[in-house]
């Protein structure tokens, strides 16, 4: 974790119920990296059927954090977005070999900030919450929960992976702080309740000694207050 003034960063992830009891392996992953120009927190479900989904997401992860550094070396104008894109999608399939990619799939959601501006990226199921200075400046990218599976099967092995990604760029400036999870958490949330969850989380970790902080997001996810939840969970909160 790093911590200077408001800019801090931490992040936790447990095993689902299910996967204590069957002795499976967290098939979640996360990551975040502090570059003197920039910030990126990653996080990635893998998806549980698949045999090798815990080496998918950690490479998603791996993968995502590679291309960026390449991105920033290349002034971030050399190729558009998709092409970004791509070259995860790519980098990812070489990092996962020997295995088919389909025994590996995993998700893949990240926040990529500069000093002016800020990438948001989404692949498959999943929460960004961008918190604003203004509350009305907020946004929240997460799951469809009107009924309709259009993204929550969207992973890194789909044929159609690069072209499913949505993403968004925004000011930098109009941010205070950043919450990614995997579908483990924002999947127990009701519609419209992702924001303030995630305005409370940072609040109440903004206040904390840095050494706390990570123990009490594992503790949360731990004593996860939805009846009946199995998923995995995964969360990373940060300042801007």
């Amino acid at each position: 974790m790093f911590c200077f003034g408001k800019k801090f960063v931490c992040g936790a992830s447990v095993k689902g119920p299910s996967h204590v009891l069957h002795g499976i392996v967290n098939q979640d992953a996360f990551l975040y990296l502090k570059k003197r120009k920039y910030s990126l927190f990653v996080v990635s479900d893998g998806m549980g059927s698949k045999p090798y989904s815990d080496l998918g997401s950690k490479m998603a992860c791996m993968s995502v954090a590679k291309e960026i550094e390449l991105f920033v070396k290349n002034k971030h104008s050399s190729y558009p977005i998709s092409q970004l894109f791509e070259n995860v999608v790519e980098q990812w399939k070489k990092s996962v070999l020997p295995h088919d990619v389909k025994e590996c799939s995993a998700t893949c959601l990240f926040v990529f900030a500069t000093k002016t501006k800020i990438l948001t990226a989404r692949l498959g199921d999943g929460m960004i919450c961008l918190l604003g200075k203004e509350s009305s400046q907020s946004v929240a990218l997460t799951d469809d929960k009107d009924g309709s599976f259009s993204n929550a099967t969207c992973s890194l092995s789909d044929s159609s992976a690069v072209r499913e990604f949505k993403y968004a760029i925004y000011d930098r400036s109009l941010f205070k702080g950043v919450v990614l999870s995997t579908d483990g958490i924002s999947a127990d949330m009701n519609s419209g309740k992702e924001l303030p969850f995630a305005e409370d989380i940072f609040c109440e970790l903004k206040k904390m000694f840095f050494w706390k902080r990570n123990a009490f997001l594992r503790n949360m996810m731990e004593k996860w207050p939805v009846p009946h939840h199995t998923d995995d969970k995964t969360i990373v909160v940060a300042g801007l």
